[in-house]
């Protein structure tokens, strides 16, 4: 079964409500870009990543277009559609980073040969150990009644972890964790939920352990990426001076960074994506470094589209994850995706039903930008 054909699509999902966090700024769309890969049995694979998220990785919409057409694709074109290894090992031979764009190539040789082999992702990844995924929620910046309607919001639809973005405003932070704490005390559900609060580099070590012990009487127990992705000392010195769970996101992009910040006690716990990782080998390999140092790690993702969030959940379904975060595509309505067949309930995301991704494509919905065909190659 060889890949005969390579299509990339576009289409940004407008957010309903928009977000903003210190990293990114506003984003009012998610700029999505998607990769179809055909084989000559006429056997087909899906995958989905995010463009517009620069601040994370460094890639746009169109370097990933550009990287699929010019680089990638031409390598996959004629190759044995269920070979990964031996794919991934070439696109290690041919270029460093670009892992957006090499994880949408991934994804659709996994969805692909879920579907030729009649099993979903997970099984391809050694079984599911679970069958839904309890998310988190995150509550986007605004103002202290914002937060707390959120709150309460989120509460009545079962979720258990609420994280709200902070940054440079801390009197109005302050306010908006209090009403949370409020929201969740009122609810009579202190006991059942963990209020996070996720800094996204906005602040300097001296300012993450101050306003940390700000919070610490609030009960925030844990705090993400309080400090800048390369400064690994500070991210150190505010585990080592806050009470709260130090969280490594964007610091924590290869199975390096895993070992370095496990070895020197740099945070508590690991956030590990996709995009960030490049391949589902290598999110596999930081999984396997993260526990060999036994230090916990979240599966999560960048706000996406639900094709992009059923890769994570099937991965996620077969790990040893201790938290996870698959819940972005909730911002963007099902009559705005083109995929479906994902669904949340109680604040969990079920596992999809069918072969490979388990997902449905709208493929009218989406503007094609690209195409890669063998048979061209040849002529």
């Amino acid at each position: 079964m060889l890949i005969s054909r390579i299509d990339i699509y576009r289409r940004d999902l407008p957010l309903n409500p928009p977000f903003t966090h210190s990293s990114s700024g506003t984003i009012t769309h998610l700029k999505q870009v998607y990769t179809k890969i055909i084989t000559d049995t006429g056997m087909i694979g899906w995958s989905e990543v995010r463009g517009n998220c620069e601040y994370v990785t460094g890639d746009t919409p169109e370097r990933i277009v550009a990287v699929l057409s010019h680089t990638l694709g031409p390598l996959l074109l004629g190759k044995p559609a269920m070979n990964r290894n031996s794919l991934q090992h070439l696109f290690d031979k041919r270029l460093t980073g670009n892992s957006a764009a090499r994880a949408a190539i991934d994804i659709a040789l996994l969805d692909l040969a879920g579907k030729a082999l009649r099993v979903p992702v997970c099984d391809l990844l050694g079984g599911q150990v679970r069958d839904a995924l309890p998310s988190d929620a995150t509550i986007a910046f605004g103002s202290p009644d914002e937060a707390e309607a959120e709150a309460l919001r989120y509460l009545m639809d079962g979720f258990r972890t609420l994280k709200l973005r902070v940054g440079p405003d801390r009197d109005n932070d302050l306010q908006r964790v209090q009403r949370v704490r409020a929201a969740i005390h009122s609810s009579g559900l202190s006991k059942e939920v963990m209020l996070c609060v996720d800094a996204n580099q906005g602040w300097t070590p001296k300012q993450a352990i101050i306003r940390l012990k700000e919070l610490e009487p609030l009960g925030v127990e844990w705090a993400e990426q309080p400090v800048a992705a390369d400064d690994f000392a500070g991210l150190k010195q505010v585990s080592q001076h806050t009470q709260a769970t130090v969280v490594a996101d964007e610091s924590c992009r290869t199975a390096a960074d895993v070992a370095r910040i496990a070895s020197e006690g740099a945070a508590d716990l690991v956030h590990l994506k996709i995009i960030k990782a490049g391949s589902i080998d290598n999110l596999q390999r930081m999984m396997a470094v993260a526990e060999s140092f036994r230090i916990p790690y979240m599966l999560g993702q960048m706000d996406e589209g639900r094709l992009a969030t059923a890769a994570l959940v099937h991965i996620a379904a077969a790990s040893r994850a201790s938290h996870f975060e698959v819940w972005g595509f909730q911002r963007v309505r099902p009559e705005d995706d083109p995929a479906s067949g994902l669904a949340m309930s109680n604040g969990s995301v079920s596992i999809p039903e069918g072969f490979g991704l388990g997902m449905t494509i709208r493929e009218e919905q989406l503007e094609l930008v690209a195409s890669l065909s063998a048979a061209d190659s040849i002529t």
